[in-house]
């Protein structure tokens, strides 16, 4: 499709210029049917090229031949000013075109065209009837009328062979190509969609048209089509359509709207195809999908009844199984625990009896030792009355030598320090008995907490003295009704852990409280915390984040078992290097089921 026709009245006379302009004017049309097809941008690109540089080649070869027939340096300079004008707006084109190929535009090509039939019938018209006929350019003179009649003549051909070229490909396309005016009204329908929509040649009414629409799809259509209109927007449809013997044909269309060069609506243009070959497969597909789909659900149901059965099966294996493992795994923790409280206690008992002699004789030597320094200073009064110098002086030197001053101030700092630390014995052997608990292990009874927690902090404390320090926030608890040798073992696991989390020197701060009718023990320590993904598995049986043999994943979870037993809660707060918090709390008045 061209959009300039070259004919004999745009011949010159000049055999190589015509050739020239011929070739121009194709270079021309490539360029306007590789926009119009949407060609790709590096295509664009080689033809605005080749038609800038076939240009400028163009130009040149006119200058020379004006050069040589020493054309009027007036009309030369104007024609040279033309050739610059064109050069320059497409090199513009040129540098545009590389970032945006939308730079080539109907208004260029319209520039284009006036410049090119303008530029031929006046500029080089003058140039060749001078050369030609020996004529000063200056003088010669273009019917202006004849020019433009020239010029529209062209362009109407041009036009008319794109509308005969279209009509051609239109009428001989198994396609439905129509184009409607603004007012929604047939203006063009190809022999296709006159066949498929069962309507006698011509151009169809509005009437006939939206009859052979079926009654269920007008509004739709109609709807789409007016929502176009309003938007200036393309759009896809399927709609079908009912002949009079009841016959449905389906419909798949595309359309764009028309638009004017002032922005106004001008109408619709579309293409459609008959689709119901495609709807025909397609129900008949999804018929037997369904019949499909209804015989893989009936077996899928089959198998999932019997993997229901086989899942429940194995479900009860696995739940029995982890209550045998978890009351396997709490049952040696708990006979760990009850050998570990009677060694404590049978170690406590054996300890008692010598640190009884031991304070029993202490206190005995002080008054023995006290006795005998009151006797040392009544000699040593009994010194100035002594008449023998002799004896005196041995006495002297004796007193010198063993100096007798010191001894008898250190001699009762030494049993002080003695009966301090038989006390601090005594006081760890207590320790060991209230954490034991052996007496009344499994009897519920009312307990200091904080009595529980300096207990087992005594218990631990070669875990903890070389890496934490431990501050104590301590509120006022009221004394709760629990198991209190369970509740120093959950301590004691918090603590070690705690301690563990610690690589160099960190501290510990334990914190109580209590609201309601509860309280609430803290362990918090500034050690490497516990990972996000770890968090919810710490209290599962066996699960450590500790080296192999370095832990066995119970501790937590007898923990969370004992607190539990005493309906009580356990709450985590952890940051990657920053620190862990465990948040113990109970009910003061014990738990509702004692031994549930």
């Amino acid at each position: 499709m061209a959009i300039l026709n070259w004919n004999n009245q745009l011949v010159l006379g000049i055999d190589s210029v015509d050739d020239q302009h011929k070739h121009l004017i194709d270079l021309t049309n490539q360029l306007d049917e590789a926009v119009a097809i949407g060609a790709d941008r590096d295509t664009i690109i080689k033809i605005v090229n080749g038609l800038i540089d076939y240009t400028v080649y163009h130009f040149q070869h006119e200058d020379q031949l004006m050069s040589a027939a020493h054309f009027n340096p007036t009309m030369h300079a104007i024609h040279e000013a033309e050739h610059n004008e064109f050069v320059a707006k497409m090199m513009v084109v040129q540098l545009e075109v590389r970032t945006d190929v939308n730079a080539i535009s109907e208004d260029l090509m319209d520039y284009m065209v006036n410049w090119l039939y303008h530029h031929i019938l006046n500029t080089d018209k003058k140039m060749a009837l001078s050369l030609l006929g020996g004529i000063d350019a200056a003088q010669i003179s273009i019917d202006k009328q004849e020019h433009s009649e020239i010029i529209q003549s062209n362009l109407y051909s041009a036009l008319r062979e794109s509308e005969s070229r279209f009509k051609e490909l239109a009428e001989n396309i198994s396609a439905l190509i129509w184009i409607t005016n603004a007012s929604h009204v047939p203006i063009f329908c190809n022999h296709f969609w006159l066949t498929t929509f069962n309507l006698p040649a011509g151009i169809p009414s509005r009437e006939q048209w939206l009859n052979a629409i079926h009654p269920e799809d007008r509004d739709k259509v109609t709807q789409t089509y007016s929502r176009a209109a309003e938007e200036r927007s393309k759009f896809k449809i399927q709609y079908r359509l009912l002949a009079a013997d009841g016959k449905i044909t389906w419909i798949y269309e595309t359309a764009a709207s028309r638009v004017r060069k002032n922005g106004s609506f001008a109408g619709l243009m579309g293409c459609g195809m008959d689709i119901t070959s495609q709807k025909q497969a397609e129900t008949v597909l999804a018929r037997s999908n369904a019949q499909l789909e209804e015989e893989v659900e009936k077996r899928t149901q089959e198998l999932i009844n019997i993997n229901r059965t086989l899942e429940f099966e194995k479900n009860q294996q696995l739940l029995l199984n982890s209550q045998l493992q978890e009351a396997q795994s709490h049952l040696l923790q708990s006979e760990k625990m009850a050998s570990i409280g009677q060694l404590a206690a049978g170690v406590a008992h054996e300890i008692n009896n010598p640190i009884g002699y031991i304070n029993s004789n202490l206190n005995s030597l002080k008054n023995y030792i006290d006795n005998l320094l009151a006797l040392v200073t009544l000699y040593e009064q009994a010194e100035t009355t002594s008449g023998n110098p002799e004896q005196l002086a041995h006495i002297e030197a004796f007193k010198h030598k063993i100096d007798l001053e010191f001894l008898k101030t250190d001699v009762l700092d030494l049993l002080e320090e003695s009966h301090e630390g038989a006390t601090r014995v005594k006081k760890i052997v207590q320790d060991l008995k209230d954490f034991s608990h052996l007496d009344n292990s499994d009897d519920w009874q009312w307990t200091n907490l904080h009595a529980g927690l300096e207990s087992t902090l005594n218990i631990v404390n070669s875990e903890i003295k070389y890496k934490a320090k431990i501050v104590k926030e301590f509120g006022d608890l009221p004394e709760i009704r629990c198991l209190p040798h369970q509740l120093n073992q959950v301590f004691m696991n918090f603590l070690v852990n705690a301690a563990h989390a610690i690589e160099s020197n960190g501290t510990i701060t334990l914190r109580t409280g209590a609201e309601n009718d509860r309280v609430w023990v803290e362990i918090s320590d500034t050690g490497k915390g516990i990972a996000p993904e770890h968090q919810s598995k710490i209290f599962d049986p066996f699960f450590t984040t500790k080296p192999v043999g370095k832990g066995t994943g119970l501790g937590l979870s007898v923990s969370y078992t004992i607190i539990k037993k005493h309906q009580g809660e356990i709450q985590l707060t952890s940051q990657l290097g920053q620190g862990t918090t465990f948040r113990i709390i109970l009910p003061i008045a014990g738990a509702i089921i004692e031994h549930a």
